[in-house]
């Protein structure tokens, strides 16, 4: 029986702590990401999840997990509201001036010719396939293709690519 307790102790003593950082994402990772949910948000919720973002803040400052866990929920909530993966980090949706450009699709919808639309899919899913190997070279060029065909159009820079990629893939 002692040799049981034994090894339930050395067990624990091994899985406790991979257990614990299992809750924090990579944050390295998460870096290249930041923005990328910025603008997907209501300006209403967008700026709500920006005072929670900010009291959340606060609250890891002061160390009351009371607090941390109350603000977490509910910036939790806003982002299931908007189908954001629940492990985007906070600091990739919240934004510093508490309003962000909001962009619907249909005013981005019928705009390319069907040769540029089969440009810009295939441009944009090399691009994504890029951002998952880290090809910063290759991610690069496909942007710039990306980038000159919004040009040609007149949509702003900051519009996210997935907004305008149809997901036809018929090229």
């Amino acid at each position: 029986m002692k040799r049981y307790f034994e090894l339930l102790a050395v067990l624990l003593a091994l899985f406790l702590p991979a257990l614990s950082q299992a809750q924090y994402p990579d944050r390295d990772r998460d870096r290249a990401y930041t923005g990328q949910w910025q603008g997907r948000i209501s300006a209403d919720d967008q700026k709500e999840f920006n005072h929670e973002y900010h009291e959340w803040q606060e609250a890891n400052n002061k160390n009351d997990r009371h607090d941390i866990n109350k603000h977490a929920r509910k910036m939790e909530e806003i982002m299931a509201r908007y189908n954001i993966p629940p492990d985007t980090p906070f600091d990739a949706i919240a934004t510093s001036n508490g309003y962000s450009q909001h962009y619907d699709v249909r005013q981005f919808q019928g705009r390319f010719s069907a040769e540029d639309q089969k440009k810009f899919d295939k441009a944009y899913e090399h691009w994504v396939e890029d951002r998952r190997k880290s090809d910063r070279d290759d991610l690069a060029k496909d942007e710039g293709k990306m980038q000159e065909i919004m040009a040609r159009y007149n949509i702003p820079r900051d519009v996210p690519y997935d907004l305008l990629a149809s997901g036809a893939r018929g090229y």
